[in-house]
């Protein structure tokens, strides 16, 4: 993809939120899988996830810090909960940030949209808007889109359902479960995964996600709602 129509792409899945785009440059980096730049020849988005984790970690710590009277570990737990591959992947999600990463031919073919490339993803983007405007800028987008998360502590996204649904039924039974990919749709990608979970022959819950590991993460949560009644 060219950087102008990147831009294009970008700029429109982005509006919701008011984000303004200086430096394209940054953004197209921010979005290159490793893949893609090994392929065109670029550079890749793993220097703005550095950065982008460290601003991410730093507002987090400093919203807790200033509206939660709690304990250096207390913070600490709330932080990580955030701050975490699962959760991170989610906002990528969220924010449609998936629909503008750069793959290389062989990714795609690979399905390399993976949960822990989203949450690089949404940590370079954070890193490419730092450096494109201000830490105050990064604060006052997070003010809009993820400290009202930690205020009402909406932490469903990055629960562990199939450890949640393990220890469930291992309570009542010596047998574990196991996950079976019954459908999988779409382009290389943007595919789409049908997991059912099963235990000695039984099937508990079906999920479906954009990646193998969330369907299950899904199918799991399906699942407890039978086992955990």
């Amino acid at each position: 993809m060219k950087i102008d129509e990147f831009k294009q792409k970008l700029e429109e899945t982005i509006k919701p939120w008011k984000i303004s785009i200086k430096n394209i440059n940054l953004y197209y980096e921010a979005f290159s899988h490793p893949s893609f730049a090994n392929e065109n020849n670029c550079r890749h988005y793993e220097r703005l996830e550095f950065l982008g984790d460290a601003v991410l970690g730093f507002l987090v710590g400093e919203v807790l810090y200033k509206n939660e009277d709690i304990s250096e570990g207390e913070m600490t737990k709330i932080r990580a909960n955030y701050v975490c591959t699962p959760a991170n992947a989610e906002y990528s999600l969220a924010l449609g940030l998936d629909k503008c990463l750069l793959l290389g031919k062989g990714a795609k073919d690979h399905n390399e949209d993976s949960q822990a490339v989203l949450a690089d993803l949404f940590e370079s983007f954070l890193g490419a808007m730092y450096l494109d405007n201000d830490i105050a800028y990064v604060r006052a987008f997070l003010a809009k889109f993820l400290f009202p998360k930690i205020k009402t502590k909406n932490i469903d996204y990055f629960v562990d359902y199939k450890s949640k649904l393990q220890e469930y039924v291992q309570a009542e039974s010596r047998k574990g479960v196991n996950y079976t990919l019954f459908k999988e749709e779409g382009p290389p990608h943007n595919k789409t995964f049908e997991v059912a979970v099963f235990h000695d022959g039984v099937k508990l819950g079906i999920g479906k996600g954009k990646t193998k590991k969330e369907a299950e993460q899904n199918a799991a949560k399906d699942a407890l709602k039978l086992v955990a009644r």
